[in-house]
């Protein structure tokens, strides 16, 4: 009789125990291999220019005539990033 209880006990045991390997190699591979390639990289640019060549170009009536850039639309938070909650004071 103890052998039968045993062996219900171990079955259910083995089969969490199993589970629980198979749900961590599927997180592994997918954090390893499958995450997406991020789709705007940082490019990095040096400037050999001297500043005071910068202030000499933009004078007063250079300043006066620059049209502003259009800056890019930023109003929705990208789908694969996560931004932590502030707490509510």
């Amino acid at each position: 009789m103890m052998s039968r209880q045993w062996r219900l006990i171990q079955l259910p045991l083995v089969g969490a125990l199993l589970l629980c390997l198979l749900g961590s190699v599927y997180l592994f591979v997918y954090k390893r291999f499958l995450k997406p390639n991020p789709s705007a990289a940082i490019v990095r640019h040096s400037v050999e220019t001297d500043p005071n060549e910068a202030l000499k170009y933009w004078t007063m009536d250079k300043m006066r005539n620059a049209k502003p850039v259009d800056l890019p639309n930023v109003d929705t938070l990208d789908q694969g990033k996560r931004h932590p909650q502030r707490p509510s004071v």
